[in-house]
């Protein structure tokens, strides 16, 4: 069985709703977590949240998810400083509303597009990468209900959500007979982050779930399911 405690954690998106609560899950749990930003405010914001429990194991890099080069020296900065990534979570992408596919402009596919599949194939490019060369890791994509759903005037979202989906599975036929581990978990509803305050429905589960879930799956490497779809605090428990 792996412990996340001394563990190296990876989380993309680490300084948004969701990522800040699964960082703070990870590191609470003894992990050292790498979490590349690019806006200073809110890698203060993240620090902040996290500076009860981070005692000297969160580590920020600077990082633009969407850029080639950026990336690659993300990953270059990974390999230099811990040789390794023992748990790699995406969870990025953003959410879009306004158009029915029809009538969408194309700065707007565009956008869509490179916030929620170029981010993601850049990302895993610069961390299973690592995990591949070591033979061991585990990689989770974090993606949303619409990826089951289509949702009135955001139906871009649904197919990147769906091309999300099929891109861990893709990850986890390619990492076959490998020690390296592919998972998607789903968050059906909306998941109550701190910005959310009073907008959220009672059984919707909470970030330190999420995490909570995450780390579990990590720690169990008998699990072979590739898409974990949870829907309430049933679901995480």
């Amino acid at each position: 069985m792996n412990s996340i405690k001394e563990s190296v954690v990876v989380v993309a998106g680490g300084t948004g709703g969701v990522g800040e609560g699964l960082v703070r899950v990870f590191l609470e749990r003894g992990a050292r977590v790498v979490v590349p930003y690019r806006s200073d405010a809110k890698r203060e914001r993240l620090e902040q949240y996290c500076a009860d429990v981070a005692e000297d194991r969160l580590h920020c890099v600077e990082a633009v998810l969407s850029d080639e080069a950026s990336m690659e020296r993300f990953h270059d900065t990974i390999l230099s400083k811990y040789g390794r990534v023992d748990l790699g979570v995406a969870c990025i992408g953003g959410w879009y509303y306004g158009y029915s596919l029809h009538r969408m402009p194309f700065v707007d596919w565009a956008n869509v597009l490179e916030n929620n599949l170029t981010t993601h194939f850049l990302t895993l490019r610069a961390i299973v990468s690592v995990m591949r060369a070591n033979n061991h890791g585990t990689y989770v994509m974090v993606n949303g209900g619409a990826a089951e759903v289509i949702a009135p005037e955001s139906g871009a979202v649904s197919i990147v959500a769906a091309a999300q989906k099929m891109m861990a599975r893709v990850l986890a036929q390619e990492a076959h007979g490998t020690n390296v581990r592919v998972h998607s978990v789903i968050a059906y509803h909306p998941v109550q982050t701190r910005d959310r305050r009073g907008e959220v429905v009672e059984d919707w589960i909470t970030p330190a779930e999420l995490g909570a879930y995450i780390a579990r799956l990590y720690e169990s490497p008998g699990s072979d399911r590739i898409v974990h779809t949870v829907y309430s605090h049933t679901d995480v428990e």
